[in-house]
């Protein structure tokens, strides 16, 4: 099978190790990955400024450059529900019609991809620590799978991964449900809203005992992570597949 590969922005500038963690697993598993050559956004902050010809554009690029793949498969959980969710706004009834149905279908968030299509389990994995899992919370209500479409939200996969690590303690923070306050140009735009909401965030994962927040949305961690280091709050933060990958 050839597995497209989508790194999110924020992966590929600020964690692009994750990414290529993410690479090596799916190798590993046999899977012949291809990362296009030309790859840009998704459009999705584009599309939530209200920009939406641009995401347009975006969005038709996106479907070109993955026509011939098997699957999309992406470590940005908020990329993959933009597209799931709201492609259908930018291309229903027009001549890319039957392109964004397609392309939506093969389209993966890592963890659904890994525990429903390849029905993958960590093995020989260590990861000695308290760890709080954040859902992120656009993927927590709107994500669909193309595996099971009657089911909405991403949250038992990822968790699936993380209690298959060894030496691994899940613990759950309280209001898991609440924006962590990054939002993308919302941060920069509502800051004492932002930073507030990030503190809460963070205070409630240290209250359950949590060495380290991780999500499958890096943008939020490095938005969790600034403030942590700004207010000197002892956590740590981790992508799902930073954890799992012993790569």
């Amino acid at each position: 099978m050839k597995i497209g590969i989508y790194i999110p922005g924020a992966v590929d500038q600020f964690n692009a190790e994750t990414g290529l963690k993410m690479v090596r697993l799916l190798e590993t598993l046999g899977l012949e990955c291809y990362y296009p050559d030309g790859l840009t956004d998704c459009g999705m902050e584009f599309f939530m400024q209200g920009d939406r010809e641009t995401a347009r554009l975006l969005g038709e690029k996106m479907m070109e450059l993955y026509e011939d793949c098997n699957y999309i498969v992406s470590c940005g959980s908020a990329s993959v529900t933009y597209m799931k969710c709201n492609f259908h706004c930018l291309f229903h009834n027009t001549t890319f019609h039957n392109n964004y149905r397609q392309f939506v279908d093969k389209l993966y968030d890592v963890c659904d991809f890994l525990i429903n299509e390849m029905h993958y389990i960590p093995n020989h994995v260590s990861f000695p620590h308290r760890v709080a899992f954040m859902d992120h919370c656009t993927t927590s209500r709107d994500y669909v799978s193309s595996t099971y479409p009657e089911r909405k939200g991403l949250t038992e996969e990822p968790r699936q991964l993380l209690k298959a690590v060894e030496g691994i303690e899940l613990v759950e923070m309280s209001e898991n449900d609440m924006c962590c306050g990054f939002g993308g140009l919302f941060a920069n735009n509502f800051t004492p809203i932002s930073d507030n909401l990030a503190k809460r965030k963070v205070e409630r994962a240290i209250a359950a005992g949590a060495e380290y927040i991780v999500s499958t949305e890096t943008s939020c961690m490095l938005h969790l992570r600034s403030y942590a280091e700004k207010t000197a709050m002892n956590i740590k933060f981790a992508h799902v597949l930073d954890v799992i990958c012993d790569l």
